[in-house]
């Protein structure tokens, strides 16, 4: 059974004549009328009631008639959706990224790129990065903003850019009408960071490690406004990622010594079928990409 015999018979049975249907189809009439008779030998029953040239649907052809409809809208819709892959201004780009870029960077990368094309579509997932790079490898997103280099084969990784660490501690902490402080001035105190599988986790630990101590970690989440939130109780102090303005029981400060940054970049299977909206969005993260004018006071070196 060939797509062109249905879409031919839908015609006729939806009363275009033979000849009628014939012409806006440009085939010839002797052409769509064995193309008809072979659709029924392939059904094994007649599917019209002939009355002269006369073609009348019969019970068969009425059964058919709908299941027909429905297979050829379903076809074209696929046909339309494959159709827009080539076309980088329509189309879904299926994002994840870290919780603590969507705040500000990501909003600013989604916002740049849909200005230039309104019609584009993201489905956007915001997770930890071991869970974002499962989700890449399995095909269930397109691309990944993260922060450091994947060791997962098959990732292929690119920095964009570098976001400063600040430490962030209670209002009526001792440093905090500090305009700068070195890492190791807290070094006796409770840390409040990210559980395992967040990107931030390990680097807490080797910035700490640099400068000679270990963090004894007070609590693990996943939340940076609750991380916030806990360092503002006196829960104990923090290394985050600047919050997009002032917080009320807290105070970001910027660390001299050791630099205190991560570098942010972009994660994709180059094995996996990307449409041309996810090539295009890709590019725009590589080349648009800017820091957040909140960050420019936490560079200290």
């Amino acid at each position: 059974m060939e797509i062109d015999q249905l879409r031919w018979f839908v015609m006729v049975a939806e009363g275009r004549t033979v000849t009628a249907a014939a012409a806006q189809l440009h085939v010839s009439q002797p052409a769509l009328s064995r193309g008809l008779a072979r659709l029924e030998q392939e059904i094994g029953v007649p599917l019209f009631d002939r009355v002269g040239r006369v073609l009348r649907l019969n019970s068969n052809g009425r059964t058919l008639l709908e299941a027909a409809k429905r297979a050829l809208n379903s076809v074209d819709s696929a046909v339309r959706t494959i159709g827009t892959a080539a076309d980088p201004t329509h189309g879904t780009v299926r994002f994840a990224f870290l919780n603590t870029l969507g705040t500000m960077l990501v909003p600013a990368l989604l916002s740049g790129f849909r200005a230039r094309y309104p019609e584009v579509e993201f489905l956007l997932r915001q997770d930890g990065t071991s869970r974002n790079e499962q989700s890449l490898l399995n095909g269930e997103v397109d691309m990944i903003m993260a922060a450091q280099p994947s060791d997962q084969p098959g990732i292929t990784w690119q920095p964009v850019l570098d976001e400063p660490l600040a430490l962030v501690v209670p209002v009526g902490h001792r440093l905090a009408k500090r305009r700068r402080v070195r890492l190791i001035e807290v070094k006796d105190e409770p840390f409040v960071t990210f559980a395992h599988g967040f990107g931030l986790r390990p680097l807490t630990e080797r910035l700490c490690a640099s400068v000679g101590f270990t963090p004894r970690i007070a609590f693990e989440g996943e939340d940076p406004t609750m991380l916030r939130g806990l360092v503002g109780a006196g829960c104990g102090v923090a290394l985050l990622a600047p919050a997009p303005g002032p917080l009320p029981d807290a105070v970001e400060l910027p660390i001299s010594e050791p630099r205190c940054a991560r570098t942010i970049g972009v994660g994709w299977c180059p094995d996996h079928y990307h449409p041309a909206v996810v090539e295009a969005f890709r590019e725009y993260v590589l080349t648009e990409s800017r820091p957040p004018t909140a960050w420019s006071r936490f560079w200290t070196n």
